[in-house]
């Protein structure tokens, strides 16, 4: 066998095209390219030409076969090379033949493939095999002719239905991705496999059809670190009997309908992270504690009125909470004592909050709280109740000016966030004195005239949980207001929203701490968040 050119054979389109011969011509990434390759011809003394380890891939753009490009051709194409991408398939039938010596198959772009065939008993090497945009129904049974199988993928395919009795001999599979499918069913091994233990480490079930899915399908699954069910439509999530994951790592249900969810069926004691955001739930699930190396719970895009942080006591581990984006909860309290030691982070953002009750709440190591996009009109004692605390943001508050300038200390040490800083050219709407060095600062930011005025959850550079959000509507136009404060037109919104401090749709005054007797100068002591207004 000829020793093997280069890693990667990138085939552009395959498919039975007229097409004529090329050089090879390096290109980037340490490779080079043929423009066609003709096995029909002297397509076997192109590829001997090229020099030995010299190039990481070769690029194909056009390929010319007396047949189907795969079958016989992988067998050759392994005595060049390790691994072959095909980012165009034109044919029905995938063929793998005996003694196929490559490392890695990934198909692209193949809308018409519906078949794929592994030949049985015989030396194949394949550690990854990859379908991307396919038409392949189900996963073939011959799937297990893959001893060497380590990553698995059929994405953005039409299949159906799973059993994972499938992958009963694949001993060697770890990662399997069969997301943005139409799954709707998940079969599971039968009474005479019960025994089996499927190796399969990371399943990704994500943009899938599933609804209501009973988890003890799963229980031959005793070695999986992460399992993804994002974005199904996913109301109730139970298990006939006890579950034991012991190795499980993360459990992401995210983009959901669940209602609620009791997790009592499952055994998982280094579970670290629980992502249940954009579900319909109205409170934490129960239970938790039982996950005790948990470090990372994500609760935003629900239905929470109020946010009782009890159900999290009793979590040695937990590092950071997120409740961001319920637009319905106006509290943060704890029905019953709790303490979280290791507890850093908490998020509240875009809710409607007005009221963090810190009685029996203790935190003795957090360093940061975003309660930015709320309603707060005061400034809770949050470096009084958790005096590890680094900062807080309240941020896009209707806080009035008075309020804020008596608790100057908390903005003049960097405690408090309540935006970006800002140099003393930028106060065009006028400042209030804080300190000899120090004012705050009324920043206009001008609003495109519109019936409806919308604001973006945006990325906090140090500190903001989530990025891209969807707008949301907070307030309506109505009649112009008389201002006191001659700044251009003014719009009256709901108090809740914007109230105090003449913060008002049209010109939005954000408070913002500048220096009077150094313009331009930015200051890293302040610690500050990023916003954008988006023109709509």
């Amino acid at each position: 066998m000829v020793a093997h050119l280069v890693s990667v054979l990138l085939l552009i389109a395959c498919g039975c095209l007229p097409l004529a011969y090329s050089a090879c011509i390096p290109s980037m990434g340490n490779g080079c390219t043929l423009e066609s390759l003709n096995m029909l011809t002297n397509g076997t003394a192109t590829l001997r030409k090229i020099e030995a380890n010299k190039f990481y891939s070769i690029r194909v753009q056009m390929l010319r076969l007396p047949n189907n490009p795969s079958g016989p051709f992988l067998s050759f194409a392994a005595e060049f090379v390790d691994d072959v991408e095909m980012t165009i398939f034109r044919e029905q039938l995938f063929q793998i033949p005996a003694r196929t010596n490559l490392s890695s198959i990934q198909v692209f772009e193949a809308k018409a493939l519906k078949q794929v065939q592994i030949a049985d008993g015989g030396d194949i090497s394949i550690k990854e095999l990859t379908f991307i945009d396919c038409g392949i129904d189900h996963v073939p049974q011959t799937i297990g002719n893959l001893p060497l199988l380590y990553t698995l993928t059929f994405s953005q395919c039409a299949l159906r239905n799973v059993s994972l009795k499938t992958f009963a001999k694949n001993s060697q599979l770890k990662f399997v991705d069969l997301s943005s499918n139409a799954i709707d069913t998940i079969v599971p091994l039968s009474n005479e496999d019960s025994n089996v233990a499927l190796s399969i480490e990371d399943l990704y079930l994500s943009s899938n059809r599933l609804e209501h899915l009973d988890m003890s399908v799963f229980s031959a699954l005793s070695n999986l670190v992460m399992l993804d069910l994002r974005y199904n439509n996913l109301a109730r999530i139970v298990a006939e009997r006890a579950i034991s994951w012991p190795k499980l790592e993360i459990f992401d249900v995210s983009n959901n309908q669940l209602r609620a969810l009791d997790l009592q069926w499952l055994s998982a004691p280094n579970l670290t992270r629980l992502l249940l955001n954009n579900n319909l739930l109205d409170k934490i699930p129960q239970r938790l504690r039982r996950f005790a190396n948990l470090q990372l719970v994500g609760l935003g895009d629900n239905q929470f009125a109020g946010i009782d942080l009890a159900p999290l006591n009793g979590l040695p581990t937990l590092n950071t909470v997120d409740f961001s984006n319920n637009p319905k909860s106006r509290y943060v309290r704890s029905s019953r004592p709790i303490q979280l030691p290791m507890l850093d982070t908490l998020y509240v953002e875009y809710c409607a909050l007005s009221r963090f009750n810190t009685t029996g709440i203790d935190l003795p190591v957090v360093s940061f709280i975003s309660l930015a996009h709320n309603n707060f009109s005061t400034v809770p004692p949050l470096g009084i109740a958790f005096p590890s605390i680094s900062s807080f943001s309240l941020y896009d508050n209707p806080i009035g000016c008075g309020v804020l300038k008596s608790r100057k200390e908390l903005l003049l040490s960097g405690k408090l966030i309540m935006g970006p800083p800002l140099d003393v050219g930028s106060c065009s709407g006028g400042s209030i004195s804080v300190s000899e060095s120090y004012e705050l600062c009324f920043h206009n930011v001008l609003l495109p005239a519109a019936h409806i005025f919308t604001q973006q959850r945006v990325l906090d550079s140090d500190h903001s949980s989530q990025v891209g959000k969807n707008l949301e509507q907070v307030g309506q136009l109505v009649q112009p207001v008389v201002s006191e404060r001659e700044c251009g037109e003014l719009w009256k919104v709901p108090p809740s929203i914007l109230g105090l401090c003449e913060l008002v749709v049209g010109q939005i005054y954000q408070l913002q701490v500048g220096q009077r007797d150094a313009p331009g100068a930015r200051y890293n002591h302040v610690a500050y968040s990023i916003a954008y207004y988006i023109d709509l």
